[in-house]
């Protein structure tokens, strides 16, 4: 073999080296903690975790008693626009576990204050949010946070990996 072909043939593999160590996506371990059992309004999201128990609840049983059995609550976005409804706002901050309201680009406050309408609530400008939490702990503080999907891209490998994300943050009591 000649000398040209044997450094081209080393270009290569070294090229080939160096391209198969780059990953354009990064892994997402999932959640690997404590067992939880999450309150779900509307579709139940598919999630990577065998664990964790999603039990799907209608208006009903969305009362701050019955809501306490929970580790959190996940309000979908097909139901956004009715937990929004004045009847509602007083169970976020009685219920005292973590609400997070999913494909909502809004604050808590459409929410949490009877005044608001969810449809006319202003979204957060400049920002691509997946998800805002709401949490008021027993003495009165109230915790807002918002979630964001790996590089704003909708992809089932970002979304299932921010839910793991959460499995997390909830489990360390946010």
């Amino acid at each position: 073999m000649n000398k040209a072909k044997q450094i081209g043939i080393a270009l290569w593999l070294v090229g080939l080296l160096l391209s198969s160590g780059c990953s354009s996506q990064p892994v997402f371990p999932p959640y690997d903690g404590e067992v939880l059992k999450i309150a779900v309004l509307g579709t139940t999201p598919d999630v990577r975790e065998d664990h964790i128990d999603l039990l799907e609840i209608s208006f009903d049983e969305f009362s701050p008693d019955k809501l306490a059995q929970f580790d959190a609550v996940f309000i979908m976005r097909d139901k956004l626009s009715e937990a929004a409804e004045s009847q509602y706002a007083s169970v976020y901050p009685e219920s005292h576990v973590p609400f997070f309201f999913m494909e909502s680009n809004t604050d808590a406050y459409p929410f949490t204050d009877p005044e608001l309408d969810y449809d006319d609530a202003r979204e957060i400008p400049y920002h691509n949010y997946y998800a805002t939490s709401f949490l008021e702990t027993p003495d009165g503080e109230q915790r807002f946070s918002r979630y964001s999907l790996h590089n704003d891209e909708m992809t089932e490998q970002n979304v299932k990996a921010l839910y793991s994300d959460i499995f997390g943050i909830i489990e360390s009591g946010m």
